[in-house]
């Protein structure tokens, strides 16, 4: 527990010092039900739990908050990109949810500090939507059953082939130049941007919290959140490439304008361009 002579005051933005519950009415289903505690945490063990965590998200909202604020916006953005009816959407509804919870909770893990676990969320956003899109395209809905209830286990590098092994697919990724989006051999843009971020979601040599700290954590590095929002970005482009791959009623929300010119490495020059394709 951190002493009083160690902690510095919030002198700009003090509203970030409130902690409180919200009000019961807020909540469908209430947890807790305003019931008075029956197992409550110590004060040791609380500090412990969020001193470190609480001072990273005091200095990335000091210095990092148009990062954070725009990965919120995108997230509430892809959140609304699709009609509530599952039937319009059969394949992508629920990967497209799953999705979102990713969206929503890698910035939040990243803003405490946890850069590794907050990059191997967008990992999974990535994952889920190339499956489901795999489906979209083939309608294969047995397949697709077989997924959602875990009698299935469908492998990135194979859902990545089938659905670039769709004719309309494949005439974009030969207008855009190999190794376009789907390629193999040489690895497209899909296998380059999960390579990436697979890096972090199994803790290769380099990529472990320890390695981004140098200490123990967390511990605020502006360079690894700056990273770690650059991510993003390029994961959530491919991800609203894969879900117009399978609902082509799909909009570009304008939120998304200016991603694509800025898109990093694992984009190889071609993200303006599938843009225009996808979302002409």
């Amino acid at each position: 527990m951190a002493r009083p002579e160690d902690i510095r005051p919030i002198t700009e933005g003090t509203y970030r010092e409130r902690r409180s519950y919200l009000a019961d009415h807020v909540f469908l289903t209430v947890p807790g039900g305003a019931q008075p505690p029956t197992d409550l945490l110590g004060e040791e063990s609380w500090a412990s739990l969020t001193d470190l965590p609480t001072d990273v998200l005091l200095r990335a909202t000091d210095y990092l908050g148009s990062m954070i604020d725009d990965m919120l916006i995108q997230a509430h953005a892809w959140l609304l990109a699709l009609p509530t009816n599952p039937a319009t959407a059969p394949f992508v509804l629920d990967a497209h949810l799953d999705a979102h919870d990713e969206f929503q909770a890698a910035p939040f893990l990243a803003a405490h500090g946890f850069y590794r676990q907050a990059t191997a969320a967008l990992r999974n956003a990535l994952e889920v939507m190339t499956h489901a899109a795999r489906f979209a395209v083939r309608n294969d809905q047995a397949g697709y059953r077989a997924w959602r209830n875990g009698s299935s286990d469908p492998k990135f590098g194979n859902s990545s082939d089938l659905i670039g092994g769709n004719a309309a697919v494949a005439k974009v990724d030969a207008a855009l130049g190999r190794p376009g989006i789907f390629g193999a051999k040489p690895p497209g843009v899909l296998r380059e941007l999960y390579r990436d971020v697979c890096r972090y979601a199994h803790s290769q040599p380099g990529y472990t919290n320890a390695d981004i700290w140098q200490s123990n954590g967390p511990v605020f590095i502006g360079g690894a959140f700056t990273q770690f929002w650059l991510d993003f970005c390029d994961v959530l482009l491919a991800t609203y490439v894969l879900l117009k791959i399978a609902y082509p009623s799909l909009t570009l929300p304008d939120v998304v304008d200016g991603i694509a010119g800025n898109a990093g490495q694992g984009w190889k020059g071609l993200a303006v361009n599938a843009v225009a394709a996808y979302f002409p």
